[in-house]
């Protein structure tokens, strides 16, 4: 049983001489999340910028710098985050407080483009391999995809797209869910909700919320043939989904694609990435620095009654509190 009042925090930088130097007296805020559609963990932190030797804190925080949050909540000093400063803000105020902005290393493959071709019948895993060893990122645990896919080509896209496409095109087929994270500066590939032990919140919940939308929802998909001088486009198929909510519809190009029956494969993928409505699912409560994205957790408050996958994650150290996203598992 953790006592989140035992919870203690330590933010730590190392000086250029190797000295370990806990932030936390400088410390006003401190901030970090895993967001749904973002694959790295963003840290913030706001430090009063006071002496350090011969100058001033922000010293020791150089864009490039590594800063890591250490946690304690009764099992010894953990590491939590590992990253490198993309932002180091200064204000010249009063109370002359500097502001970092911290990712981890998966940073790189978010900010980074590549063009990259792989041979049908590479697993994904292969590729997610493939594209960390390129980019320097140390390989920690890569559980899957374990599927052999199509060919792959990629041009002028995301790493991190990359990545999405590989992970998605392997549940197509049959492999499961994988989820992308960062641990140590590793890079980690694993399927959601087998942690252990599983967290039950029952108490301590507050502000549950769930929002059902339909804004993005598309409920018929035609596949559109190639067009003829001066004809119209030949309707080729209409696929049909959820249209009790009315029609809401895409078109889906025939000559985008190698074949018509490729196309018409990529409409249904379509209606079924977006054929249905969303629901985002969300609560607050005191802090656990340990639970990330990807984590199974019981949750009965509300609406909320049952098992659970957090999809978005955000920690606030200087309140003690965390705001959890859940989707259902």
């Amino acid at each position: 049983m953790i006592d989140v009042k035992d919870v203690e925090y330590d933010l730590v930088v190392y000086s250029p001489a190797g000295q370990r130097l806990s932030l936390n007296d400088a410390l006003k805020s401190l901030e970090w999340e895993e967001q749904p559609e973002e694959l790295a963990v963003r840290l913030t932190a706001e430090l009063h910028n006071a002496p350090y030797g011969s100058g001033h804190l922000h010293q020791l925080l150089p864009l490039g710098g590594k800063v890591f949050l250490f946690s304690d909540w009764g099992e010894g000093w953990q590491e939590i985050f590992r990253g490198t400063i993309f932002r180091p803000e200064n204000l010249e105020d009063p109370l002359r407080n500097v502001t970092i902005t911290a990712y981890d290393s998966l940073i790189y493959l978010a900010k980074s483009q590549d063009d990259r071709l792989y041979a049908s019948g590479t697993k994904g895993k292969t590729i997610i391999e493939d594209i960390a060893k390129a980019w320097k990122i140390p390989i920690g645990t890569i559980e899957g995809p374990n599927v052999g896919l199509s060919k792959q080509v990629y041009r002028s896209q995301r790493l991190s797209q990359m990545y999405d496409t590989v992970i998605k095109e392997s549940k197509k087929r049959g492999d499961g869910k994988y989820i992308v994270r960062s641990k140590q500066d590793k890079i980690d590939v694993i399927r959601p909700g087998k942690n252990t032990p599983v967290y039950s919140f029952v108490e301590g919940v507050s502000n549950p919320r769930e929002i059902q939308s339909i804004e993005n929802l598309i409920t018929r998909v035609k596949v559109v043939g190639a067009a003829s001088d001066g004809e119209r486009r030949p309707i080729i198929a209409t696929m049909d989904g959820r249209t009790e909510f009315g029609i809401l519809q895409e078109l889906v190009y025939e000559d985008q694609y190698d074949t018509p029956a490729a196309a018409k494969t990529g409409a249904k993928e379509l209606l079924d990435e977006r054929g249905k409505p969303e629901k985002q699912q969300a609560f607050e409560h005191p802090d656990l620095p340990f639970l990330r994205r990807g984590d199974k957790i019981y949750v009965r408050r509300g609406t909320l009654n049952g098992y659970y996958i957090v999809s978005g994650i955000s920690h606030n150290a200087t309140k003690r509190t965390m705001r959890v996203e859940v989707e259902d598992e």
